[in-house]
């Protein structure tokens, strides 16, 4: 059974939202929102909208999000694992974290929200996993739309000396990707600026950060090409920005210009880096998954 909270209101009139929000200190405004939009706070047992005007003597009711079942399994997902960290195939369309930061404070709060990655890992964490590890074992993420593989941490001196290897670019990554248009050159290097710009879109800018992909064509054919991509440094939506930058924009990217498909057609392939305590060579890789391949044959075909 969820573990409620049932408030009888006195006072003034005041929104539902409102009211919520103070006696859910740790959750936000927003996320309350939604929780009353599903039902999960009612006011005399009955879902009404967040803007409901609260009257002496309503009861409002709050089911309190919990570690629940939920419908994916993170043990489908585990490619490899050792003492200090596991390794998943992440799917595409998966979030890897809620949007709120709440979470970030208050976990149970993943569990208001769309299942994530990170809901998977608090409801049923991997063998080894120690709780209380910082934002569920995350060092690092990838876009909702991008699968492949992610490494998460099993303890934080883990997870410290990984988000440190990343910062420091000692993780070697390698996506491939269907780009739009036939790339002429066999391989390159793009170093553009990436930064957020008016309205918050991230694109090339000269006042952007510094921001480094190299790339190599695996194969070419009817106006597409099958790319493999390697980062060099981890600015957020690099490969997108910088193959849209080049005129070759991601086959699935709506925000950067690229055909329709099913999804964003980027995956990203392989992990390479030394483990910082054993100092032992680790790789890690995520097969294309099959909906990669079948874009790809669909427009390849003649």
């Amino acid at each position: 059974m969820p573990d409620k909270k049932i408030l009888d209101f006195a006072g003034y009139s005041r929104r539902l939202d409102i009211f919520a929000t103070d006696e859910l200190p740790q959750f936000s405004r927003a996320l309350v929102q939604k929780m009353i939009k599903e039902g999960k706070i009612t006011v005399n047992g009955k879902k009404v909208k967040p803007s409901w005007p609260l009257q002496t003597g309503e009861t409002v009711e709050i089911e309190l999000p919990t570690a629940q079942e939920q419908s994916g399994k993170l043990s489908d997902l585990i490619i490899a694992q050792g003492k200090d960290y596991f390794v998943i195939n992440k799917p595409a369309g998966m979030l890897v974290h809620p949007q709120s930061p709440i979470w970030e404070t208050s976990p149970e709060a993943a569990f208001a929200a769309e299942e994530t990655l990170v809901s998977l890992v608090l409801a049923a964490p991997p063998k080894g996993f120690e709780p209380g590890t910082p934002r569920a074992g995350l060092v690092h993420r990838l876009d909702r739309e991008t699968s492949g593989v992610m490494l998460l941490a099993k303890n934080t001196n883990f997870q410290t000396a990984m988000t440190d290897l990343f910062a420091n670019r000692d993780v070697h990554k390698t996506y491939h990707a269907i780009a739009c248009g036939e790339i002429p050159d066999e391989s390159g290097t793009i170093n553009v600026p990436i930064g957020r710009v008016a309205g918050g879109k991230i694109k090339a800018s000269d006042v952007g950060r510094e921001a480094v992909t190299e790339y190599k064509v695996l194969q070419r054919k009817n106006g597409f090409t099958y790319v493999e991509l390697y980062p060099r440094t981890g600015r957020t939506n690099q490969l997108r920005v910088h193959l849209s930058w080049l005129g070759y924009p991601v086959l699935g990217d709506w925000l950067y210009k690229g055909a329709t498909a099913e999804r964003l057609m980027l995956h990203a392939r392989r992990l390479e880096f030394q483990h910082p305590f054993s100092k032992r060579t680790l790789v890690f890789e995520a097969p294309v998954p099959a909906d990669f391949e079948a874009a790809w044959k669909r427009v390849t075909k003649k």
